[in-house]
């Protein structure tokens, strides 16, 4: 019960259902989900480790907000172990299955994009990410990429809607795989600077962070 309870308390946060800062009532929670408030308060302390929510004393427990400048930590934070992966992969001579794993990945991502399918599409750009921390091959990576992953998802789901990300994502992903496929990998590590590294990261550019920390699309 308590993996099952912090399965979908996670995928409530990561798909939208609760947003950003809102409070969770851990009596409201349990009884959604037909418990007891003891893996749901469980499941709080696993969502905390993982910077999904806060814990506030006195005052409650809330999905997590970003604090200023936050945005850009996680950014470089990916950049760095996503960096670390691709160039892991060449050296251990496993571009071969990074590159049968991206093309699987996208090719579900291009379904997803032609069915207008904006959740399953965000979904699945996580997936992309994940897999090339995963094939590198170094359990090190993988567990620090899975401590922000979580809320890299979240983030996608409250930011990846916006119409211009979504067209520069797809066209980046597809480069990257075309890229890894030839392997070029200076050209890689050069487009996945610009997909993700800083404010210039497709998700971020055309948006802005309200002195509170959070999140609203940029007025062009």
């Amino acid at each position: 019960m308590g993996d099952s309870v912090l399965t979908r308390m996670r995928r409530s946060i990561v798909q939208g259902d609760w947003m950003l800062g809102e409070k969770i009532s851990e009596a409201r929670v349990a009884a959604s989900l037909g418990t007891s408030k003891t893996p749901v308060r469980e499941a709080l302390v696993q969502l905390k480790h993982e910077g999904l929510v806060e814990i506030r004393p006195q005052a409650g427990t809330f999905v997590f907000t970003l604090a200023p400048g936050e945005l850009n930590q996680i950014c470089e934070m990916r950049w760095v172990l996503e960096a670390a992966a691709l160039r892991r992969v060449f050296e251990i001579d496993a571009r071969a299955e990074l590159v049968k794993r991206l093309k699987a990945v996208f090719a579900d991502m291009q379904a997803a994009w032609t069915q207008n399918d904006v959740s399953c599409y965000l979904s699945l750009d996580g997936a992309f990410h994940q897999a090339i921390c995963e094939v590198c091959g170094s359990p090190y990576i993988l567990q620090s990429y899975n401590l922000i992953a979580g809320k890299v998802a979240a983030l996608r789901t409250h930011l990846g809607i916006d119409p211009h990300h979504l067209e520069k994502s797809f066209a980046e992903h597809e480069r990257l795989v075309d890229l890894v496929a030839t392997a070029d990998l200076e050209l890689v590590l050069a487009l996945l600077a610009s997909h993700i590294a800083r404010k210039e990261g497709s998700y971020w550019e055309h948006l802005d962070q309200t002195p509170a920390g959070g999140i609203l699309p940029r007025q062009e």
